[in-house]
């Protein structure tokens, strides 16, 4: 989803879905080297092509963005679990069907607010070293610089199609200017509006549903928490607009009602 090294002059873009409307981008990132990385990212594939990302909640559900599942039939939709490649199997990789999806009951198709949905597998995920729920929890809006970052499967250009490598990178405004969208979009309680101060990294197609991931210290001890996913923007081409992302922390009534307690819970 991300593109090129921050550090390096390459940028990469990632698209959104092109069917759900909306160009996401990620922009400015590098490839994931190994599996263990980012353990609670999976891919969301419909008739087996990649079309969103998700998360790990526990080891029956996955998080995503409503958009990515609303009014679809879910026997023609897989999660990705433990995987860099898509199109090489990675070792410990799975691949599970989908039994049902729960959108939340205030999603609006047309504004997009409330861009969240839990989707229930088929069997238990098999947790390991590659394949391990994350806990969210709130952002942390004055977090210094490059304590958060994106990561998915993105379009590494407007208008493209999926990489088929795993990508992710650094998210260093958490507090952006959302005065680019329309005021109805921009409700401060479920969203978070984030975008790179240098304007050199963003999702893009088909990087709904990827977190937005930052790392904590709390008495010294660092995790790694995700505080949303990627749920729109307005495109690729210009990596200086921020994007917006569904607030988790808004969410956890709903998520702990619908799919139980995460496992440390």
């Amino acid at each position: 989803m991300l593109h090129s090294l921050v550090l390096s002059t390459i940028c990469v873009t990632f698209v959104s879905g092109v069917p759900y409307g909306g160009l996401e981008r990620i922009m400015g990132g590098t490839r994931v080297n190994h599996t263990q990385q980012f353990p609670y990212v999976v891919s969301i594939s419909r008739l087996d092509q990649h079309i969103c990302n998700g998360v790990i909640y526990n080891d029956r559900w996955v998080i995503t963005t409503a958009k990515c599942v609303h009014g679809e039939n879910q026997s023609e939709f897989k999660v990705v679990i433990g995987a860099l490649s898509l199109i090489i199997p990675d070792p410990g990789e799975q691949i599970i069907t989908v039994t049902d999806f729960v959108v939340f009951n205030q999603f609006d198709p047309v504004s997009m607010k409330h861009d969240i949905a839990l989707v229930r597998l088929s069997r238990l995920i098999l947790l390991g070293p590659t394949a391990q729920p994350i806990r969210y929890s709130e952002i942390d809006e004055l977090a210094t610089p490059w304590d958060a970052y994106i990561v998915g499967w993105g379009a590494t250009f407007e208008g493209g199609i999926p990489t088929t490598r795993l990508r992710w990178g650094p998210i260093d405004d958490l507090a952006a200017d959302c005065g680019v969208y329309d005021i109805d979009e921009f409700q401060q309680n479920s969203i978070i509006c984030a975008g790179s101060t240098e304007g050199t990294v963003s999702p893009c197609q088909y990087d709904e549903g990827g977190p937005l991931t930052q790392r904590t210290d709390s008495s010294g001890i660092q995790e790694e928490i995700v505080v949303g996913i990627m749920s729109r923007n307005n495109g690729c081409a210009d990596p200086s607009v921020p994007t917006i992302y569904t607030r988790l922390g808004s969410y956890s009534t709903w998520l702990l009602l619908t799919a139980g307690p995460q496992p440390w819970e």
